[in-house]
Protein backbone atom coordinates (compact mmCIF):
# COMPACT_ATOMS: atom_id res chain seq x y z
CA UNK A 1 0.00 0.00 0.00
CA UNK A 2 2.80 2.44 0.90
CA UNK A 3 4.52 1.76 -2.40
CA UNK A 4 1.32 2.44 -4.32
CA UNK A 5 0.79 5.72 -2.47
CA UNK A 6 4.36 6.78 -3.16
CA UNK A 7 3.94 6.02 -6.86
CA UNK A 8 0.71 8.04 -6.99
CA UNK A 9 2.32 11.01 -5.22
CA UNK A 10 5.35 10.86 -7.54
CA UNK A 11 3.07 10.75 -10.58
CA UNK A 12 1.07 13.79 -9.37
CA UNK A 13 4.24 15.75 -8.66
CA UNK A 14 5.55 14.99 -12.14
CA UNK A 15 2.26 16.14 -13.66
CA UNK A 16 2.35 19.41 -11.71
CA UNK A 17 5.95 20.08 -12.75
CA UNK A 18 5.13 19.48 -16.40
CA UNK A 19 2.15 21.86 -16.18
CA UNK A 20 4.33 24.54 -14.58
CA UNK A 21 6.95 24.13 -17.32
CA UNK A 22 4.28 24.39 -20.03
CA UNK A 23 2.84 27.51 -18.38
CA UNK A 24 6.27 29.16 -18.20
CA UNK A 25 6.96 28.34 -21.85
CA UNK A 26 3.60 29.78 -22.91
CA UNK A 27 4.22 32.90 -20.84
CA UNK A 28 7.69 33.36 -22.36
CA UNK A 29 6.30 32.81 -25.86
CA UNK A 30 3.56 35.40 -25.28
CA UNK A 31 6.08 37.92 -23.97
CA UNK A 32 8.33 37.29 -26.96
CA UNK A 33 5.47 37.74 -29.40
CA UNK A 34 4.53 41.07 -27.78
CA UNK A 35 8.06 42.41 -28.30
CA UNK A 36 8.97 44.09 -31.58
CA UNK A 37 12.00 43.71 -33.81
CA UNK A 38 13.70 46.82 -35.14
CA UNK A 39 13.70 46.53 -38.95
CA UNK A 40 17.03 46.76 -40.73
CA UNK A 41 17.82 49.74 -42.92
CA UNK A 42 15.93 52.30 -40.80
CA UNK A 43 17.91 55.27 -39.48
CA UNK A 44 17.04 58.59 -37.85
CA UNK A 45 18.25 62.15 -37.45
CA UNK A 46 17.15 63.87 -34.24
CA UNK A 47 16.96 67.28 -32.60
CA UNK A 48 16.11 67.15 -28.90
CA UNK A 49 14.98 70.04 -26.68
CA UNK A 50 15.06 69.42 -22.91
CA UNK A 51 13.34 72.03 -20.72
CA UNK A 52 14.53 71.94 -17.08
CA UNK A 53 13.68 75.49 -15.98
CA UNK A 54 10.81 74.31 -13.73
CA UNK A 55 10.30 71.27 -11.48
CA UNK A 56 9.46 69.18 -14.58
CA UNK A 57 11.71 67.69 -17.21
CA UNK A 58 9.99 68.36 -20.55
CA UNK A 59 11.54 66.59 -23.53
CA UNK A 60 10.59 67.24 -27.16
CA UNK A 61 12.42 65.28 -29.87
CA UNK A 62 12.03 65.90 -33.60
CA UNK A 63 12.83 62.83 -35.68
CA UNK A 64 13.47 62.43 -39.38
CA UNK A 65 12.94 58.71 -39.95
CA UNK A 66 14.43 57.28 -43.15
CA UNK A 67 13.33 53.91 -44.43
CA UNK A 68 16.21 52.45 -46.43
CA UNK A 69 15.25 48.87 -45.71
CA UNK A 70 13.37 46.28 -47.75
CA UNK A 71 9.85 46.55 -46.28
CA UNK A 72 7.35 49.30 -45.60
CA UNK A 73 7.39 50.87 -42.16
CA UNK A 74 4.20 51.14 -40.06
CA UNK A 75 5.59 51.89 -36.59
CA UNK A 76 8.42 53.65 -34.80
CA UNK A 77 9.95 52.76 -31.43
CA UNK A 78 10.89 55.59 -29.08
CA UNK A 79 13.40 54.79 -26.32
CA UNK A 80 13.56 56.46 -22.90
CA UNK A 81 16.28 55.90 -20.28
CA UNK A 82 14.99 53.70 -17.47
CA UNK A 83 15.70 56.36 -14.83
CA UNK A 84 13.32 58.74 -16.60
CA UNK A 85 10.78 56.07 -17.54
CA UNK A 86 10.10 55.18 -13.89
CA UNK A 87 9.00 58.80 -13.34
CA UNK A 88 7.25 59.27 -16.68
CA UNK A 89 3.98 61.20 -16.38
CA UNK A 90 3.00 61.77 -20.01
CA UNK A 91 4.09 60.83 -23.51
CA UNK A 92 2.61 61.86 -26.85
CA UNK A 93 3.58 61.77 -30.51
CA UNK A 94 2.43 63.22 -33.81
CA UNK A 95 3.74 63.91 -37.27
CA UNK A 96 5.73 67.12 -37.59
CA UNK A 97 3.18 69.00 -39.66
CA UNK A 98 0.27 71.38 -39.09
CA UNK A 99 -2.95 69.93 -37.61
CA UNK A 100 -1.42 66.46 -37.32
CA UNK A 101 -3.40 63.88 -35.35
CA UNK A 102 -2.09 62.38 -32.12
CA UNK A 103 -0.62 58.94 -32.77
CA UNK A 104 -1.37 55.81 -30.76
CA UNK A 105 1.38 54.86 -28.30
CA UNK A 106 1.83 51.66 -26.30
CA UNK A 107 4.62 50.34 -24.12
CA UNK A 108 6.55 47.48 -25.66
CA UNK A 109 9.78 45.52 -25.58
CA UNK A 110 12.49 45.26 -28.21
CA UNK A 111 14.12 41.98 -29.12
CA UNK A 112 17.85 42.04 -28.44
CA UNK A 113 17.81 45.42 -26.66
CA UNK A 114 20.14 45.99 -23.69
CA UNK A 115 18.85 46.75 -20.22
CA UNK A 116 18.44 50.32 -19.02
CA UNK A 117 15.78 51.49 -21.49
CA UNK A 118 12.00 51.58 -21.76
CA UNK A 119 10.41 51.42 -25.20
CA UNK A 120 7.20 52.90 -26.61
CA UNK A 121 5.71 51.77 -29.90
CA UNK A 122 4.21 54.57 -32.01
CA UNK A 123 1.67 53.48 -34.63
CA UNK A 124 2.06 55.53 -37.83
CA UNK A 125 -1.03 56.78 -39.65
CA UNK A 126 0.31 55.63 -43.02
CA UNK A 127 2.94 53.29 -44.34
CA UNK A 128 6.40 54.69 -45.04
CA UNK A 129 7.59 53.15 -48.26
CA UNK A 130 11.09 51.98 -49.09
CA UNK A 131 13.27 55.02 -49.77
CA UNK A 132 10.75 57.40 -48.15
CA UNK A 133 10.92 59.29 -44.86
CA UNK A 134 8.58 60.70 -42.22
CA UNK A 135 9.01 63.43 -39.60
CA UNK A 136 7.74 62.83 -36.07
CA UNK A 137 7.65 64.86 -32.86
CA UNK A 138 7.70 62.91 -29.59
CA UNK A 139 7.07 64.76 -26.34
CA UNK A 140 7.19 63.42 -22.81
CA UNK A 141 7.19 64.82 -19.27
CA UNK A 142 9.10 63.45 -16.28
CA UNK A 143 8.38 64.37 -12.65
CA UNK A 144 10.47 64.17 -9.45
CA UNK A 145 13.66 63.82 -11.46
CA UNK A 146 15.46 67.07 -10.61
CA UNK A 147 17.33 67.04 -7.29
CA UNK A 148 17.79 70.12 -5.07
CA UNK A 149 21.53 70.40 -4.47
CA UNK A 150 22.18 71.29 -1.71
CA UNK A 151 19.07 69.68 -0.22
CA UNK A 152 18.72 72.41 2.45
CA UNK A 153 19.14 76.19 2.19
CA UNK A 154 18.63 79.20 4.44
CA UNK A 155 16.00 81.85 3.81
CA UNK A 156 18.51 84.17 2.11
CA UNK A 157 20.02 81.55 -0.23
CA UNK A 158 18.98 80.59 -3.73
CA UNK A 159 17.94 77.12 -4.83
CA UNK A 160 20.28 75.08 -7.00
CA UNK A 161 19.31 71.95 -8.92
CA UNK A 162 21.31 68.98 -10.20
CA UNK A 163 20.26 67.35 -13.47
CA UNK A 164 21.86 64.09 -14.58
CA UNK A 165 21.08 62.85 -18.06
CA UNK A 166 22.49 61.99 -21.44
CA UNK A 167 23.96 64.18 -24.17
CA UNK A 168 22.81 61.64 -26.76
CA UNK A 169 19.27 60.80 -27.78
CA UNK A 170 18.28 57.34 -26.58
CA UNK A 171 17.57 55.45 -29.79
CA UNK A 172 16.91 51.90 -30.90
CA UNK A 173 17.99 52.92 -34.42
CA UNK A 174 21.30 54.14 -35.87
CA UNK A 175 21.47 57.93 -35.60
CA UNK A 176 22.97 59.77 -38.56
CA UNK A 177 23.01 63.20 -36.90
CA UNK A 178 21.73 64.56 -33.58
CA UNK A 179 21.82 67.66 -31.39
CA UNK A 180 20.49 68.20 -27.86
CA UNK A 181 19.56 71.58 -26.34
CA UNK A 182 19.06 71.93 -22.57
CA UNK A 183 17.11 75.00 -21.47
CA UNK A 184 18.21 76.01 -17.96
CA UNK A 185 16.97 79.60 -17.62
CA UNK A 186 18.94 82.75 -16.88
CA UNK A 187 20.14 81.83 -13.38
CA UNK A 188 23.69 81.02 -12.36
CA UNK A 189 25.31 77.97 -13.94
CA UNK A 190 27.54 76.32 -11.33
CA UNK A 191 28.95 73.53 -13.49
CA UNK A 192 28.17 71.25 -16.41
CA UNK A 193 29.79 68.46 -18.38
CA UNK A 194 31.76 70.33 -21.02
CA UNK A 195 32.47 67.51 -23.48
CA UNK A 196 31.09 68.85 -26.78
CA UNK A 197 28.90 71.22 -24.76
CA UNK A 198 28.40 74.96 -25.32
CA UNK A 199 26.65 77.34 -22.92
CA UNK A 200 25.01 80.28 -24.70
CA UNK A 201 22.36 82.42 -23.00
CA UNK A 202 19.83 80.22 -21.25
CA UNK A 203 20.78 77.03 -23.11
CA UNK A 204 23.46 74.37 -23.13
CA UNK A 205 23.91 72.61 -26.47
CA UNK A 206 25.54 69.21 -26.96
CA UNK A 207 26.43 68.17 -30.47
CA UNK A 208 26.04 67.80 -33.31
CA UNK A 209 27.04 64.14 -33.11
CA UNK A 210 27.13 61.95 -36.21
CA UNK A 211 26.94 58.24 -36.98
CA UNK A 212 25.94 57.03 -33.53
CA UNK A 213 25.14 53.36 -32.98
CA UNK A 214 21.85 52.24 -31.38
CA UNK A 215 21.68 52.60 -27.58
CA UNK A 216 24.76 54.85 -27.44
CA UNK A 217 25.17 56.89 -24.24
CA UNK A 218 27.19 59.91 -23.11
CA UNK A 219 26.37 60.80 -19.50
CA UNK A 220 26.28 64.47 -18.46
CA UNK A 221 25.37 66.53 -15.39
CA UNK A 222 24.22 70.14 -15.08
CA UNK A 223 24.29 72.03 -11.77
CA UNK A 224 22.38 75.30 -12.06
CA UNK A 225 20.22 77.86 -10.25
CA UNK A 226 16.49 77.15 -10.37
CA UNK A 227 14.22 79.17 -8.08
CA UNK A 228 10.96 78.13 -9.74
CA UNK A 229 8.31 76.75 -7.37
CA UNK A 230 8.54 73.01 -6.76
CA UNK A 231 4.90 72.97 -5.68
CA UNK A 232 3.35 69.49 -5.64
CA UNK A 233 -0.27 68.56 -4.93
CA UNK A 234 0.14 65.35 -2.95
CA UNK A 235 -3.63 64.76 -2.69
CA UNK A 236 -6.46 66.18 -4.81
CA UNK A 237 -10.06 65.07 -4.34
CA UNK A 238 -12.36 66.53 -7.00
CA UNK A 239 -16.13 66.38 -6.49
CA UNK A 240 -18.42 67.00 -9.48
CA UNK A 241 -22.15 66.99 -8.71
CA UNK A 242 -24.42 67.05 -11.76
CA UNK A 243 -27.95 68.43 -11.70
CA UNK A 244 -30.32 68.51 -14.66
CA UNK A 245 -31.94 71.60 -13.16
CA UNK A 246 -29.22 73.78 -14.68
CA UNK A 247 -26.16 73.58 -12.44
CA UNK A 248 -22.97 71.57 -11.93
CA UNK A 249 -21.24 72.04 -8.57
CA UNK A 250 -17.48 71.41 -8.44
CA UNK A 251 -15.31 71.31 -5.33
CA UNK A 252 -11.65 70.40 -4.92
CA UNK A 253 -9.84 69.52 -1.70
CA UNK A 254 -6.13 70.03 -2.27
CA UNK A 255 -3.08 69.35 -0.11
CA UNK A 256 0.12 70.96 -1.40
CA UNK A 257 3.79 70.63 -0.44
CA UNK A 258 6.82 72.64 -1.53
CA UNK A 259 9.27 69.87 -2.53
CA UNK A 260 12.22 72.09 -3.33
CA UNK A 261 15.27 72.59 -1.12
CA UNK A 262 14.13 72.49 2.51
CA UNK A 263 14.37 75.62 4.64
CA UNK A 264 17.32 75.44 7.03
CA UNK A 265 17.20 77.56 10.15
CA UNK A 266 14.52 80.01 11.37
CA UNK A 267 12.07 82.01 9.27
CA UNK A 268 11.99 85.80 9.64
CA UNK A 269 8.93 87.68 8.42
CA UNK A 270 10.85 90.98 8.47
CA UNK A 271 13.69 89.60 6.33
CA UNK A 272 11.12 88.10 3.99
CA UNK A 273 9.37 91.45 3.48
CA UNK A 274 12.70 93.21 2.88
CA UNK A 275 14.01 90.60 0.42
CA UNK A 276 14.53 92.33 -2.95
CA UNK A 277 14.78 89.17 -5.03
CA UNK A 278 11.03 89.29 -5.65
CA UNK A 279 9.84 86.35 -7.77
CA UNK A 280 13.36 84.88 -7.74
CA UNK A 281 12.94 83.82 -4.12
CA UNK A 282 12.78 80.02 -3.69
CA UNK A 283 9.45 80.38 -1.90
CA UNK A 284 5.85 80.51 -3.07
CA UNK A 285 3.62 83.50 -2.30
CA UNK A 286 0.73 82.64 -4.61
CA UNK A 287 -0.27 80.62 -7.63
CA UNK A 288 -2.72 80.98 -10.50
CA UNK A 289 -5.52 78.48 -11.05
CA UNK A 290 -7.45 78.47 -14.34
CA UNK A 291 -11.16 77.65 -14.13
CA UNK A 292 -13.80 77.43 -16.90
CA UNK A 293 -14.97 80.78 -18.28
CA UNK A 294 -18.50 80.15 -16.95
CA UNK A 295 -17.34 79.55 -13.36
CA UNK A 296 -19.31 81.50 -10.74
CA UNK A 297 -19.90 81.52 -6.97
CA UNK A 298 -16.18 80.83 -6.44
CA UNK A 299 -15.04 80.18 -2.86
CA UNK A 300 -11.59 79.54 -1.40
CA UNK A 301 -11.12 78.43 2.20
CA UNK A 302 -8.99 76.32 4.50
CA UNK A 303 -9.45 74.72 7.92
CA UNK A 304 -9.65 78.12 9.63
CA UNK A 305 -12.26 79.55 7.30
CA UNK A 306 -12.62 81.71 4.21
CA UNK A 307 -9.41 83.16 2.72
CA UNK A 308 -10.07 86.64 1.35
CA UNK A 309 -6.69 87.14 -0.39
CA UNK A 310 -7.75 85.48 -3.66
CA UNK A 311 -8.19 87.56 -6.83
CA UNK A 312 -10.61 86.54 -9.60
CA UNK A 313 -9.99 87.74 -13.15
CA UNK A 314 -12.70 86.77 -15.65
CA UNK A 315 -11.52 86.44 -19.25
CA UNK A 316 -13.22 85.54 -22.50
CA UNK A 317 -12.11 81.90 -22.54
CA UNK A 318 -11.23 81.23 -18.89
CA UNK A 319 -11.44 82.48 -15.31
CA UNK A 320 -8.12 83.11 -13.59
CA UNK A 321 -8.03 82.82 -9.81
CA UNK A 322 -4.90 83.94 -7.98
CA UNK A 323 -4.73 81.99 -4.73
CA UNK A 324 -2.59 83.35 -1.92
CA UNK A 325 -2.19 81.16 1.19
CA UNK A 326 -1.97 82.59 4.69
CA UNK A 327 1.82 82.20 4.71
CA UNK A 328 4.56 81.77 2.07
CA UNK A 329 5.65 78.22 1.36
CA UNK A 330 9.32 77.29 1.70
CA UNK A 331 10.86 73.91 0.99
CA UNK A 332 9.24 71.20 3.10
CA UNK A 333 6.27 73.40 4.09
CA UNK A 334 2.72 72.35 3.29
CA UNK A 335 -0.84 73.65 3.38
CA UNK A 336 -4.29 72.53 2.29
CA UNK A 337 -7.34 74.34 0.99
CA UNK A 338 -10.75 73.91 -0.62
CA UNK A 339 -11.68 75.56 -3.93
CA UNK A 340 -15.24 75.37 -5.24
CA UNK A 341 -17.42 76.90 -7.92
CA UNK A 342 -20.55 76.35 -10.03
CA UNK A 343 -20.96 76.15 -13.80
CA UNK A 344 -24.14 76.02 -15.92
CA UNK A 345 -24.99 72.49 -16.99
CA UNK A 346 -25.98 73.42 -20.55
CA UNK A 347 -22.32 74.05 -21.43
CA UNK A 348 -21.21 70.56 -20.38
CA UNK A 349 -24.24 68.25 -20.77
CA UNK A 350 -25.52 67.14 -24.18
CA UNK A 351 -28.60 65.01 -24.72
CA UNK A 352 -30.62 63.16 -27.33
CA UNK A 353 -33.83 61.73 -25.91
CA UNK A 354 -32.89 59.73 -22.82
CA UNK A 355 -29.19 59.54 -23.81
CA UNK A 356 -26.90 62.03 -22.08
CA UNK A 357 -23.21 62.90 -22.35
CA UNK A 358 -21.29 64.88 -19.74
CA UNK A 359 -18.09 66.35 -21.20
CA UNK A 360 -15.93 67.92 -18.50
CA UNK A 361 -12.25 68.17 -17.59
CA UNK A 362 -10.89 65.48 -15.31
CA UNK A 363 -8.90 68.15 -13.47
CA UNK A 364 -8.41 71.92 -13.72
CA UNK A 365 -5.15 73.76 -14.34
CA UNK A 366 -4.01 74.07 -10.70
CA UNK A 367 -0.90 76.17 -11.39
CA UNK A 368 1.88 76.39 -13.95
CA UNK A 369 4.03 73.24 -14.20
CA UNK A 370 1.89 71.49 -11.61
CA UNK A 371 2.32 67.91 -10.40
CA UNK A 372 -0.46 65.91 -8.76
CA UNK A 373 0.74 62.77 -7.00
CA UNK A 374 -2.71 61.29 -6.32
CA UNK A 375 -5.90 62.45 -8.01
CA UNK A 376 -9.35 61.10 -7.15
CA UNK A 377 -12.40 62.34 -9.04
CA UNK A 378 -15.97 61.60 -7.98
CA UNK A 379 -18.76 62.38 -10.46
CA UNK A 380 -22.25 62.37 -8.94
CA UNK A 381 -24.94 61.75 -11.55
CA UNK A 382 -28.70 62.32 -11.12
CA UNK A 383 -30.69 59.64 -9.34
CA UNK A 384 -31.93 56.77 -11.57
CA UNK A 385 -29.10 57.29 -14.09
CA UNK A 386 -28.14 54.00 -15.73
CA UNK A 387 -25.93 52.44 -18.45
CA UNK A 388 -22.98 54.55 -17.36
CA UNK A 389 -19.84 54.53 -19.52
CA UNK A 390 -16.67 56.64 -19.32
CA UNK A 391 -14.49 57.62 -22.29
CA UNK A 392 -11.11 59.14 -21.46
CA UNK A 393 -8.22 60.32 -23.69
CA UNK A 394 -5.62 58.52 -21.53
CA UNK A 395 -5.42 55.71 -19.01
CA UNK A 396 -7.49 56.32 -15.86
CA UNK A 397 -8.31 53.75 -13.19
CA UNK A 398 -12.04 53.38 -12.51
CA UNK A 399 -12.91 52.20 -9.02
CA UNK A 400 -16.23 50.55 -8.03
CA UNK A 401 -19.17 52.94 -8.23
CA UNK A 402 -20.59 54.40 -5.03
CA UNK A 403 -23.99 55.71 -3.92
CA UNK A 404 -24.53 59.23 -2.61
CA UNK A 405 -27.74 60.15 -0.80
CA UNK A 406 -28.88 63.69 -0.19
CA UNK A 407 -32.15 65.61 0.24
CA UNK A 408 -35.26 63.98 -1.25
CA UNK A 409 -33.31 61.00 -2.61
CA UNK A 410 -34.75 57.50 -2.29
CA UNK A 411 -32.38 55.01 -3.93
CA UNK A 412 -29.42 57.41 -4.00
CA UNK A 413 -27.34 58.92 -6.78
CA UNK A 414 -24.70 56.89 -8.64
CA UNK A 415 -21.14 58.11 -8.11
CA UNK A 416 -18.37 57.36 -10.61
CA UNK A 417 -14.95 57.15 -8.92
CA UNK A 418 -11.84 57.72 -11.05
CA UNK A 419 -8.24 57.67 -9.90
CA UNK A 420 -4.90 58.59 -11.46
CA UNK A 421 -1.36 59.13 -10.20
CA UNK A 422 1.40 61.42 -11.45
CA UNK A 423 -0.82 63.97 -13.20
CA UNK A 424 0.64 66.96 -15.08
CA UNK A 425 -0.75 69.81 -17.20
CA UNK A 426 -0.89 67.60 -20.29
CA UNK A 427 -3.68 65.67 -18.58
CA UNK A 428 -5.95 68.75 -18.40
CA UNK A 429 -8.26 67.29 -21.02
CA UNK A 430 -11.99 66.57 -21.04
CA UNK A 431 -13.44 63.16 -20.35
CA UNK A 432 -16.92 62.10 -21.47
CA UNK A 433 -19.44 60.28 -19.28
CA UNK A 434 -22.30 58.64 -21.18
CA UNK A 435 -25.47 57.66 -19.32
CA UNK A 436 -29.21 57.23 -19.74
CA UNK A 437 -31.79 59.23 -17.82
CA UNK A 438 -35.57 59.49 -18.31
CA UNK A 439 -36.77 63.10 -18.23
CA UNK A 440 -39.92 62.13 -16.34
CA UNK A 441 -37.76 61.58 -13.26
CA UNK A 442 -37.02 65.32 -13.20
CA UNK A 443 -40.46 65.68 -11.57
CA UNK A 444 -39.68 63.06 -8.95
CA UNK A 445 -38.19 65.30 -6.28
CA UNK A 446 -40.66 68.21 -6.78
CA UNK A 447 -43.55 65.74 -6.48
CA UNK A 448 -42.01 64.26 -3.34
CA UNK A 449 -41.71 67.77 -1.86
CA UNK A 450 -45.31 68.65 -2.81
CA UNK A 451 -46.59 65.36 -1.40
CA UNK A 452 -44.68 65.90 1.83
CA UNK A 453 -46.12 69.41 2.29
CA UNK A 454 -49.62 68.16 1.41
CA UNK A 455 -49.39 65.40 4.00
CA UNK A 456 -48.11 67.92 6.53
CA UNK A 457 -51.00 70.33 5.87
CA UNK A 458 -53.59 67.54 6.11
CA UNK A 459 -52.02 66.34 9.35
CA UNK A 460 -52.16 69.88 10.80
CA UNK A 461 -55.80 70.31 9.75
CA UNK A 462 -56.77 66.98 11.34
CA UNK A 463 -54.76 67.80 14.43
CA UNK A 464 -56.49 71.15 15.10
CA UNK A 465 -59.93 69.57 14.49
CA UNK A 466 -59.51 66.79 17.04
CA UNK A 467 -60.42 67.20 20.73
CA UNK A 468 -57.71 65.73 22.92
CA UNK A 469 -59.08 67.07 26.30
CA UNK A 470 -59.62 64.53 29.14
CA UNK A 471 -62.53 66.35 30.96
CA UNK A 472 -65.40 68.15 29.29
CA UNK A 473 -65.87 71.93 29.47
CA UNK A 474 -68.87 72.73 31.90
CA UNK A 475 -69.67 76.01 30.14
CA UNK A 476 -69.82 74.31 26.77
CA UNK A 477 -72.02 71.53 28.20
CA UNK A 478 -74.49 74.08 29.76
CA UNK A 479 -74.66 76.01 26.49
CA UNK A 480 -75.40 72.86 24.50
CA UNK A 481 -78.11 71.85 27.04
CA UNK A 482 -79.90 75.23 26.65
CA UNK A 483 -79.83 74.84 22.93
CA UNK A 484 -81.48 71.42 23.21
CA UNK A 485 -84.28 72.82 25.47
CA UNK A 486 -85.05 75.59 23.03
Amino acid sequence: MLAIRRNIISFLRAQMKSQIVIFCLLFSLTAALSDVTIPEGVSVSATRNVDIISQLVKVSTEYEIKNQGKTELNFFVHAIPEGEATRLAYIGAKENKKDAAILKISKTGVNGAPKGFAFYKIELNHLVGVGASVNLVVEYVVTKYLKPYPAEITQAENQFILYEGDALVSSAYPVEKETSHFKIGTGKLVSHTQTNGKHVGDKITYGPFTDQKPYSEKKISIHYENNSPFLVAVEVERWIEVSHWGNIAIEEKIEVVHKGAKLKGPFSRIDYQMDRRGPKQPSIKSWRTILPAAAKDIYYRDQIGNISTSIVNAKHDATDVELRPRFPLFGGWRTNYVLGYNVPSYEFIFSSGSDYALKIRLVDHLWDNSVIENLRVKIVLPETSRSIKVAQPYSVKRLPDEIHKTYLDTTGRPVIVLEKQNVVENHVQPITVYYEFDRIYLLREPLIAVAAFLILFIAVIIFVRLDFSISSDPAADTKSAHIKKD
